[in-house]
């Protein structure tokens, strides 16, 4: 195995001093930070109109669904270039929220109709996570640390606009009707997306690499090509996800049985920093790429054992907190990890695609396991729905390892 270079004691100061990757990185997060806002903001947007949370909860799992379009569309940035591709789909989306937020506001439209919009909108969204690691693919060609380093950076940035997104949501909706946060995240997606491809190196096209095959047999295998190896991957992030997605529904419960529901969410915010740390942390590390499933696999392992411990401390919520702080550690580091391997998996024609394919496995792991999870707890409590996690990252374990292709890490 070649050990990875550390990234020393510059780490992501040195990240941020290429040229062009603070503004590039600012504007990638603006943009995602339209994602972070638009599920809460749609539940209280629907439910204002309907009255009803069923309809508002069967908005945003149509939502959750569109995730499956992602990689499709991130092959589109792969071949055609982000200046060409990003916006025409921010401007889609953006138009579609944007008239579900407006039209849900007034009663002269069809709830349907707003639905429809909004579904189609989440269709639309651009992939702009996986374009922001093609860009910082492309400015750390030279230096496979800062690779890591820069990897970490973003996946850690993006955990903290995931919880600050719900927090200015909440803000907002104490002094205004909750489609203007719709409508919002609406502007907020265009804002960033504009400015991103508004950087010169990709306005010119100079980070990016096309897939050259002839036009008939690239039409022919958008969808087609498995990317050997990369399903192993996909199993072990969707097992996570699932896990993890069981956890928050089950703190919620343990909350609510012990009589505080409110600290369901200190404990999920306090997991959600100790993700932040551990992939600070981890983007530092001296790591050997051919290690990625070992890697991979141990993180999962540290989830289900500390997922697992929490369960024999639900008793008491101190516990509940200590027990999911030590999981959460482990939790932006496997995004990290995914990613570097979906990009050592790939052709490099096909990596933003790859990198999509990530976010769509959680994606779809994470709405399995909520569904999963609320018929669960409901029936049997929320302690049973950590030890059903902690099953369901031991099974993401061995299928990590009965999966991985030997000789493509």
């Amino acid at each position: 195995m070649t050990p990875v270079p550390s990234v020393g004691s510059e780490g992501y100061s040195s990240v941020l001093r290429i040229p062009w990757a603070r503004g590039v990185f600012a504007a990638a997060l603006l943009g995602r930070f339209a994602f972070a806002l638009i599920p809460l903001s749609a539940v209280f947007t629907f439910h204002e109109r309907t009255g009803s949370f069923s309809t508002a909860g069967l908005a945003i799992a149509a939502y959750g669904l569109t995730t499956i379009t992602l990689p499709f569309k991130a092959r589109l940035v792969d071949r055609h270039g982000q200046f060409r591709a990003l916006l025409p789909l921010a401007a889609l989306s953006a138009l579609c929220i944007g008239g579900a937020a407006s039209i849900t506001g007034s009663t002269d439209f069809p709830v349907l109709l707003s639905i429809a919009l909004f579904v189609t909108g989440g269709a639309a969204v651009p992939p702009l996570g996986p374009a922001m690691r093609s860009n910082w693919r492309a400015m750390t060609a030279d230096s496979p640390d800062r690779k890591q380093a820069a990897y970490a950076l973003d996946s850690t940035c993006e955990e903290v606009l995931f919880l600050a997104g719900p927090l200015t949501v909440g803000i907002l909706i104490t002094v205004l009707p909750a489609w203007v946060g719709l409508a919002g995240a609406a502007v907020v997606l265009v804002a960033g997306t504009s400015a991103m491809i508004a950087a010169e190196p990709i306005r010119r096209g100079t980070w990016e690499v096309h897939d050259t095959a002839p036009t008939r047999r690239r039409i022919r295998t958008v969808t087609a090509r498995p990317i050997p190896g990369l399903f192993a991957v996909l199993v072990a992030i969707s097992a996570l996800a699932a896990g993890v997605s069981i956890v928050y529904i089950s703190v919620a419960e343990l909350a609510t049985a012990q009589g505080h529901p409110s600290a369901a969410g200190y404990i999920e915010s306090g997991m959600v920093a100790a993700s932040v740390v551990g992939g600070l942390i981890w983007g530092k590390l001296n790591l050997a790429t051919s290690s990625r499933p070992v890697q991979l696999g141990s993180l999962s392992a540290v989830l289900a054992v500390a997922v697992s411990g929490t369960a024999a401390l639900a008793d008491t919520l101190w516990g509940v907190a200590a027990g999911l702080f030590v999981a959460g550690l482990a939790v932006a580091p496997s995004f990290i990890t995914a990613y570097l391997a979906a990009d050592e998996l790939a052709p490099e024609s096909r990596r933003s695609e790859a990198s999509s394919w990530v976010n769509t496995a959680y994606n779809l792991g994470a709405a399995f396991g909520a569904a999963g999870a609320g018929l669960l707890v409901d029936r049997v409590g929320g302690q049973s729905g950590l030890v059903l996690s902690a099953a369901i990252l031991v099974v993401g374990v061995l299928a990590l390892t009965l999966l991985s292709t030997p000789g493509r890490w």
